[in-house]
């Protein structure tokens, strides 16, 4: 398991942009667009067939009530589950039960919760837009400790700077401060290797507010 020392406020960060999502109404409204998103945004970036990502040991982490989950148990062997609120894990065990290939945990929405290079794949979609920076940067390092070597992360992101140093409230999407150009310097200081990024419209008014990434182990 981590033993990081995060930098000091990181803690704190996590803790209180995890404050809004504690059995959010959001959940509800998202599952609808599940399948489209993993028809039309995650599988045509992923290209499973093509990258070479193994889904052996998947971890979905901010699983929220669990619909990506959903998605990712019939193509892992074993799956952990991570929230940072122990009553959205509980909600997806009471969804998923007690399948003996999923294991669920409630973290400090900093590190993860698994040994030193025993994931195969970290999975993070509609969730990390909403950190802060230096969490985004927490789990980056956590990410390089967690993942086998060549095991993959897909991350999706903010991809805006517009309140650099405000209060990422005040964003008409909540989005917290990063770019694609800063998930690549980051990854590259804790040792990552970028092997694919996009920008994402997911406004759906042409600013690109999101990104997504893919990372590598070496």
């Amino acid at each position: 398991m981590s033993d990081t020392k995060l930098p000091p406020g990181t803690l704190e960060a996590a803790r209180d942009v995890g404050s809004d999502w504690v059995e959010a109404v959001y959940f509800t409204a998202a599952e609808s667009a599940a399948d489209m998103q993993w028809a039309v945004i995650i599988l045509p970036f992923l290209q499973l067939e093509t990258t070479g990502i193994d889904l052996s040991v998947t971890m979905d982490l901010a699983a929220g009530h669990g619909r990506n989950s959903a998605r990712l148990l019939p193509m892992a062997g074993v799956l952990h589950i991570v929230d940072i609120h122990a009553s959205n894990v509980a909600l997806c065990r009471r969804r998923f039960g007690d399948d003996p290939r999923i294991a669920y945990h409630a973290n400090d929405g900093c590190t993860l919760p698994v040994p030193d290079a025993s994931l195969s794949f970290l999975f993070c979609f509609d969730a990390m837009v909403h950190f802060d920076s230096d969490v985004v940067r927490a789990y980056l390092r956590e990410a390089r400790r967690a993942l086998r070597p060549g095991g993959h992360a897909f991350l999706h992101h903010s991809n805006d700077m517009s309140l650099a140093g405000g209060d990422f409230r005040q964003h008409p999407h909540w989005r917290n401060t990063l770019s694609l150009a800063l998930m690549r310097h980051y990854a590259a200081k804790e040792g990552l290797q970028v092997v694919r990024q996009q920008p994402l419209d997911w406004a759906h008014d042409g600013t690109d507010i999101d990104g997504l990434t893919l990372l590598r182990a070496p």
